[in-house]
């Protein structure tokens, strides 16, 4: 590699060049159903619900508005030029609201010229819905209380039903049209939905990973000029992040393959992987440096010394994300295969790009020393000699003269840890995934509190047609049953805060004498017109695979968002259970279905595949290891510090009740993977000391000193890397980033202290 240096470094360049194009093409898929398989299911009922009503999207619009039931009718007015305005937004397929309900009743009521004029739609002067007097008018407030008002505050709410875009910005284009919409005031919209959650989430998600990226390359800048001073490692190890991720992503897109919520972190992993590889690098070629070799030879006896821990490092890095595979949802399945595929991109782009780049003249001498990009620079010598390496034999001293205190310390603290992993809850509230004082945390909170609850989600219930008195009366019975539902748990009563339907609707305006001498389907055909294309939103006709129609009524269901994980699960189980209590005759049975539910079990299944995606992943590193030690003993060692970690921040999650959200239920695999490198090289340099005939204790502190040093400035790179996801919006990301930042904490300590601790106990073995 360092004699065909010039001709690495070119083919390195063609492929950059190549994959250039390509790697712009790598999208988000931002839909949530995918994140199951597809024969889940959840993701079945859903595909179903959307199929019955068309893709679309339930936004709730809301503001507040002190004079709404105003006499005059000028809240009224007000709300019906806004609802206009929303609508004439491209993305907004409908809008209900108080207006719309008004002109619907004033429609249905029939005029002085009886049936005939309330079918012809002549419209009685006025509000009649202000008219509190009007006993049904009176009872469509209260029907609709939660969906387009606060019955008791001034908060006005707009029900905004999306349409699938094909515009360039989707839906984010048009929530964004939603909150610039002119209120005729100085507040700002409030916009709840899970389509709003899901961009916001997507949004953030990207900007953390280009965030990281640039955090992590200016840390480099900084950590490797003045701390080590030398800038041109910092460079190189730039150029390795970025060659690694436009190659990756080439790869993905001739695989067909996009980004998901959970794989878009791709740029902040592969740059985890370059920063910690290229760092045990760097500190090699800087020591033969000092010990007064050329820069070709210091930099061909470092990679003939490192070639091995560097590739074996990099493939347990792939294994311990292609355990992630073994997972039950689909894109944490793909992420899986996509890290472990830019793993091995990055080894490649290793040995392809540091022999070159490390040689390459940049500058003429003495720019070249003066601006810390010689080949030869030698490094911070005083730092280490004088700080670091005398601290981590210390270290090694006093653990092996103490290792059955530290064996003792080490299984007493992983016996807690695995038992408050056992305790570990499920974060689905799903708003907790932002900061408190973010806006839609702000307009969650006014709806949850105001409005009866966030999650919205759906009944689906076959209507024959034209339908019986029977089948109407059927739904009704399902409707009661539903709203009975009460649920103790530790937060109190559980229930449904709304269940509204077409059939509610139906049975107010049927209260009307005139009315009610129209039957059923003629009232349907009276309401479709003043609730606009709203109405199919709540009553559609599908055809089924052979060609015959169906038609189906939408339950509306409402329920608390911030309610823990058991009692939302006890929730959901309820109502299917009620609902699939119900024999409607028909070739398709009523299901239940919407985000509320995908959620609720998209994290459930993430926590439950953790086990088994960490068993997978430590088998496949611990058979790795063996095969790169030629030792089982060995390879048993390098996993015990490194597995400690991660039962550590499970069993915290576990004993301090902090429900585990998306974020921290991967870490477990991955940062086995990514902190098990370190063992690789320390146990790779004791067992080469050892062959070179060193004593155990001369081998034992030759690794300590030398490798624990690399092992100490690659994980400070790394925590600050990873430190820079804590200014995320999105706190999975967050909860990422400092999971991962305590772990490699952690394995760097089992690294320094616990596995030279269990070597001395093993010698007699080794």
């Amino acid at each position: 590699m360092i004699q065909f240096r010039w001709l690495a470094l070119c083919i390195a360049a063609i492929a950059f060049m190549v994959a250039l194009p390509a790697s712009t093409q790598l999208r988000l898929d931002r839909s949530l159903e995918k994140m199951f398989p597809e024969d889940a299911p959840t993701r079945v009922d859903f595909e179903e619900l959307e199929h019955i009503f068309g893709v679309s999207e339930l936004i709730v619009f809301a503001y507040r508005d002190s004079e709404l039931w105003s006499a005059s009718g000028e809240g009224l007015q007000r709300l019906e030029r806004i609802r206009k305005r929303i609508e004439t937004i491209p993305g907004v397929d409908s809008a209900l609201d108080l207006s719309k309900l008004n002109r619907m009743l004033a429609t249905l009521k029939p005029a002085s010229t009886g049936i005939l004029g309330a079918l012809s739609g002549s419209e009685k002067k006025g509000y009649p819905l202000l008219d509190r007097e009007d006993e049904i008018a009176s009872m469509l407030k209260a029907l609709f209380a939660g969906q387009t008002h606060s019955a008791n505050s001034d908060l006005v709410a707009i029900a905004c039903i999306l349409k699938e875009s094909d515009g360039p910005d989707g839906y984010r284009g048009t929530i964004a049209a939603m909150r610039s919409v002119d209120l005729e005031s100085e507040q700002s919209p409030l916009l709840v939905g899970q389509r709003v959650m899901l961009e916001e989430g997507f949004d953030a998600i990207e900007e953390d990973g280009n965030r990281l990226s640039f955090y992590v390359g200016f840390t480099l800048v900084v950590l490797l000029t003045i701390g080590f001073r030398s800038l041109r490692w910092a460079l190189i190890t730039i150029f390795v992040v970025q060659w690694s991720l436009v190659v990756t992503r080439a790869l993905l897109v001739l695989l067909h393959w996009e980004l998901t919520m959970v794989s878009s972190m791709l740029a902040s992993i592969v740059t985890v992987i370059a920063v910690a590889t290229s760092m045990h690098w760097m500190l090699a070629y800087q020591k033969l440096c000092r010990q007064g070799k050329d820069s070709e030879s210091a930099l061909a006896n470092s990679f003939f010394s490192l070639k091995g821990p560097i590739a074996w490092a990099c493939v347990t890095d792939a294994i311990g994300f292609a355990s992630l595979t073994f997972s039950n949802v689909g894109p944490v399945q793909d992420y899986g295969w996509m890290m472990a595929i830019a793993s091995l991109v990055v080894l490649l782009g290793i040995f392809l790009c540091i022999p070159g780049l490390a040689l390459v003249p940049l500058l003429p001498e003495p720019w070249q020393s003066r601006l810390f990009l010689a080949p030869e620079m030698q490094g911070a010598k005083w730092m280490e000699e004088n700080w670091f390496k005398p601290g981590l034999l210390a270290v090694q001293r006093s653990v092996c003269r103490f290792p059955g205190a530290v064996l003792s310390f080490s299984t007493a603290i992983t016996a807690l840890a695995i038992i408050g992993s056992l305790k570990i809850q499920v974060e689905t509230d799903f708003i907790k995934n932002f900061r408190s004082d973010s806006s839609i945390s702000i307009a969650y909170r006014a709806v949850e509190n105001e409005l009866g609850g966030a999650g919205v989600w759906d009944v689906v219930v076959p209507l024959p047609k034209p339908s019986r008195e029977e089948h109407v009366q059927m739904i009704r019975d399902l409707e009661k049953e539903l709203r009975s539902i009460a649920i103790e748990t530790n937060q109190g009563t559980l229930g449904l805060t709304s269940v509204m339907s077409l059939i509610d609707a139906d049975d107010i305006v049927s209260r009307n004498p005139w009315l009610r001498t129209v039957g059923f389907e003629g009232r349907l055909i009276g309401m479709k017109p003043a609730m606009g294309s709203f109405f199919d939103s709540l009553l559609a006709e599908s055809s089924d695979q052979i060609g015959s129609k169906q038609r189906f009524v939408r339950i509306m269901l409402r329920a608390r968002e911030q309610t823990d994980a058991t009692g939302k699960e006890k929730l959901i189980q309820s109502v299917k259970s009620i609902v699939d209590s119900y024999d409607f005759k028909s070739q398709v049975q009523p299901f239940v279905s919407g985000y509320y539910v995908l959620l609720a079990e998209l994290v459930r299944s993430v926590v439950a595949d953790q086990w088994v995606c960490f068993a997978v992943a430590s088998l496949g590193i611990w058979i790795a290891v063996s095969i790169a030690m030629r030792s089982i003993v060995l390879a048993t060692l390098a996993l015990i510090p490194n597995a400690i970690p991660s039962l550590c921040i499970l069993g915290w999650f576990g004993w301090t009740g902090t429900p585990v959200n998306l974020g921290a239920a991967m870490i477990a695999a991955v940062s086995m993977g990514l902190s098990v490198d370190s063992s690789i090289h320390y146990l790779t340099r004791f067992k080469r000391e050892r062959l070179n005939g060193a004593s155990f204790e001369a081998a034992l502190m030759a690794a300590q000193s030398d490798i624990g040093l690399s092992v100490l400035f690659s994980t400070f790179a790394l925590m600050i890397g990873f430190g820079a996801l804590a200014m995320s919006d999105f706190l999975p990301t967050v909860v990422f980033g400092a999971t991962a930042a305590l772990t490699m904490v952690g394995g760097m300590i089992g690294n320094l202290v616990l596995l030279p601790a269990m070597l001395h106990s093993a010698r007699s073995i080794l």
